[in-house]
């Protein structure tokens, strides 16, 4: 207990880079939305669904216009049962350190939201929040091609989500994304040019983008199989002649030729500009899904190919948790991200730390990525990930692998110096 006391006292000094957010910047947060359905825009709504939370009250109990005491009676008794998870946890610690209300039930909600409404009207809660109490040199936000938003309170870099390009479905969305950029496509030739100008605007032009994102674990799987072009033409071609009249828009979607052989054009990409790409691996969020789609092991072609390209696997791959320690064993390429994982099992993410420290260097594991869209979640999520990290590295010194100095030297590894190394962020922190 002593050595994880010294270790967390160390942790808590440490200011830490956040390596994924969904986070609107401050300017563009919901006005209109309370305690209530902020909380419940994302994770731990899921894990009321899994109790037993029918659709139509989730759907009700989002709806900031409903009274909220009513909706909270609908919450309350799914909450007895979820608040136990890792997602429960990260908001009861928010609430507790951020709002100081002890317990959230139907005594205390009322207060709650007053203090809620009232801290986004004052301004200013992204700085208390992100910089003042989880202490965030930096984090690196999703965003969508060419919707990159600066805001100098918001401690912003951005990873290009390629899935409005890789999921192009009629001739319409194909010809808005080439205007864009004042080009005209007809062939799969146009297309690779007018996305590589968009790749270009973002990572050349001077802007805050540093990494390319792949989500696609949560529609297919994210094996990408070498395709010849003219596999992927035909597929392009079907997408094309889709949509001839502005009055008739059907939704056509890819075959998996395109799609392959457009992720592989964007780690062609990735390799001659040298950036970083963040793949989406292990569970997905929300309710009902195929998890063997997103298994980091179907990569394995991509880390043999492009082997100057900085893979980093999200979300610790759980429950691929082991999968991802010997990808990042034997590749040199491929890097762990720890981001989401310590909510979505707090258990998981301490043990799966252990055994990576005995199987992986500990260069390529980056410890803290919030994941979150709602501001306070994001200080839960690090609360609980510098406890983690203590207790994983406490077991480390307990076992004999290392002394406390090396231990303190890992985790400052883990929270900052190996995600500014992998993203090359040196930059972005002397602003």
């Amino acid at each position: 207990m002593k050595k994880y006391s010294e270790l967390l006292e160390y942790i808590n000094t440490l200011e830490i880079i956040d390596t994924h957010e969904h986070l609107p910047v401050e300017a563009k947060r919901d006005a209109k939305a309370d305690v209530l359905s902020e909380l419940l825009t994302h994770y731990f709504s899921s894990d009321l669904l899994s109790a037993g939370m029918s659709d139509a009250d989730m759907a009700e109990v989002r709806n900031a216009s409903v009274d909220i005491v009513k909706r909270w009676e609908k919450v309350e008794p799914w909450w007895a049962f979820a608040r136990n998870t890792g997602y429960g946890r990260a908001v009861e610690i928010a609430v507790r350190d951020i709002y100081g209300i002890k317990e959230i039930n139907a005594k205390s909600i009322l207060e709650l939201n007053e203090k809620f409404i009232k801290a986004r009207e004052e301004g200013g809660h992204y700085k208390r929040v992100l910089k003042d109490m989880s202490k965030i040199l930096l984090a690196i936000r999703h965003t969508a091609p060419m919707e990159e938003e600066k805001d100098a309170t918001d401690p912003f870099v951005y990873a290009f989500s390629i899935a409005p390009l890789f999921w192009i479905n009629h001739q319409l969305s194909i010809r808005n994304w080439a205007e864009k950029v004042d080009k005209k496509v007809h062939t799969l030739a146009d297309w690779l040019e007018v996305v590589e100008v968009i790749l270009d605007k973002s990572f050349v032009s001077g802007g805050r983008m540093v990494a390319i994102k792949i989500g696609e674990a949560y529609t297919r799987s994210i094996y990408f199989p070498k395709v010849t072009y003219a596999e992927a033409e035909t597929d392009f071609n079907e997408i094309y002649h889709t949509d001839h009249s502005a009055d008739w828009r059907p939704p056509v979607y890819t075959g998996k030729a395109y799609q392959n052989y457009f992720v592989h054009f964007i780690c062609r990409y990735a390799d001659k500009r040298g950036l970083p790409i963040q793949v989406h691996t292990g569970i997905q969020e929300g309710n009902g899904n195929y998890i063997c789609d997103s298994n980091p092991t179907h990569l394995t072609n991509l880390f043999l190919e492009y082997r100057n390209v900085k893979f980093d696997l999200f979300h610790m791959s759980y429950p691929y948790c082991m999968e991802a320690g010997n990808l990042a064993k034997n590749f040199r390429n491929v890097n762990i991200d720890m981001c989401w994982g310590h909510i979505i099992s707090p258990e998981a993410a301490r043990r799966a730390l252990v055994e990576w420290l005995d199987a992986v260097p500990a260069n390529k594991i980056s410890a803290f990525g919030g994941d979150y869209c709602f501001v306070d979640g994001v200080y839960g999520h690090q609360y609980i990930a510098r406890r983690n990290v203590a207790a994983s590295l406490a077991v480390k010194v307990e076992d004999g692998s290392f002394d406390m100095d090396r231990a303190k030297e890992i985790a400052k590894m883990l929270f900052v110096e190996n995600p500014v190394r992998i993203f090359d962020l040196e930059s972005y922190l002397k602003k």
